[in-house]
């Protein structure tokens, strides 16, 4: 008989991430011989660059398969410290940058560095299905700040100010945003940097889809405020603009306090992070950038499919902005959002995520993510479509 006892009650009270629940299933059919159109992960279907893994091949090749410093090689450091630079103007120093196993490694050790039991972050919901686990394990709280569609999903300085309280120690800000494809605007984002001064509190900025824009949409990164420097974080990775999601390499560039405590953590968990794939990024940001250009055109041509596929079946949608997501409203279908995920599974074969994965405010929608080859998400759409069309055609026949 299994027992309990002596396990870590922390663990009890997170759950598994959805979307890996989604996509074994998924994996699981396809091993069964059913064809499944996978629009639920949101990872990029490309290989990486060649000049990337020519890179890290060099690098084993010369000998770079021992332990690095624990903050990652230098070369790699600076290179961050640079394109910070070009993206936001803002300088940052060597010593303020960690290498770490991907952006997951980044925001947990973050939190960990600054979170005490009883402290309370922020974060815009539906929210990535991390940022409440990981506030739990720090012994802290994750309130939602509820985005809704007749919004656009924007985030606003009035939607926190109630949410402040003694105990809130940062805001998680993420634009483009995870799941809705939102990206939060200038003014909004100086208002709340307003209030991260007034009520001292950080703000962690998940940039890891900063460069994946559409419709010629200005960007800002909240880090830009004059003076708010001293009290960001910012989260960023590898894998998603130069398809290097299983690399596992990421980064977080802080004040030096936050990057000084947030390394211990790191030691005890990680030692330092993979050499020669620190290689392969340091040629990522110091390399040819079209491959991230090449992505961006195509996620964009697969972002335009999605959404004539989504109007032709009137299924309201708000339209993404950023990442490689659409967020439709399925409050239509007379079902919850994991009975609408269950039923395009079994009946059109396309694994999509439903909205309550991402919190309480993501129910009544759904996830599709356009990150997969262009001719399988045509059909994939092809099917949904037609399942909804099936399931019109039974609801009338039942009248």
């Amino acid at each position: 008989m299994e027992t309990r006892k002596n396990l870590n009650l922390k663990a009890d009270q997170i759950q598994p991430s959805p979307i890996r629940k989604i996509l074994s299933k998924t994996q699981a059919a396809k091993m069964q011989g059913i064809h499944v159109t996978d629009l639920s992960v949101g990872r990029p279907d490309f290989d990486t660059p060649a000049h990337i893994k020519e890179a890290a091949r060099r690098a084993m090749d010369q000998g770079q398969v021992h332990y690095t410093a624990s903050a990652g090689i230098p070369e790699l450091r600076k290179s961050i410290c640079r394109q910070v630079f070009k993206e936001t103007g803002v300088s940052f120093q060597s010593d303020q940058v960690l290498v770490t196993a991907g952006a997951t490694e980044a925001l947990y050790i973050a939190l960990q560095a600054i979170l005490n039991p009883g402290d309370e972050i922020l974060a815009p919901e539906p929210m990535f299905v991390y940022y409440a686990g990981d506030a739990v394990l720090c012994g802290a709280e994750c309130i939602g700040i509820p985005l809704t569609a007749e919004n656009h999903f924007k985030l606003q300085a009035d939607q926190i100010a109630g949410l402040i309280s003694p105990r809130t120690r940062a805001l998680i800000v993420t634009s483009p945003h995870n799941p809705t494809g939102q990206v939060f605007d200038r003014e909004d984002l100086v208002a709340i940097a307003q209030l991260a001064r007034k009520h001292d509190f950080y703000i962690i900025s998940d940039d890891i889809y900063s460069r994946i824009l559409y419709d010629e949409t200005d960007y800002f990164n909240i880090v830009q405020v004059p003076g708010l420097e001293d009290r960001t974080i910012l989260i960023n990775s590898f894998s998603k603009c130069y398809a290097m999601d299983g690399w596992r390499i990421g980064y977080l560039v802080a004040p030096a306090p936050v990057v000084s405590s947030a390394l211990k953590i790191h030691q005890h968990l990680m030692s330092c992070p993979n050499t020669f794939v620190q290689w392969g990024a340091a040629a990522a940001l110091n390399g040819p950038q079209e491959c991230v250009a090449a992505m961006r055109t195509e996620f964009d041509r697969r972002r335009r499919l999605m959404m004539a596929a989504l109007d032709s079946f009137g299924m309201p949608y708000v339209r993404p902005r950023g990442a490689f997501y659409i967020f439709p409203s399925v409050k239509a279908y007379g079902m919850t959002s994991e009975e609408f995920c269950d039923f395009m599974f079994r009946e059109a074969r396309v694994a999509i995520v439903p909205g309550n994965a991402f919190g309480t405010a993501g129910e009544g929608y759904v996830r599709l993510s356009y990150a997969n080859d262009y001719e399988e998400i045509e059909k994939g759409m092809q099917r949904f479509g037609d399942a909804l069309k099936m399931r019109e055609v039974a609801s009338k026949l039942l009248i």
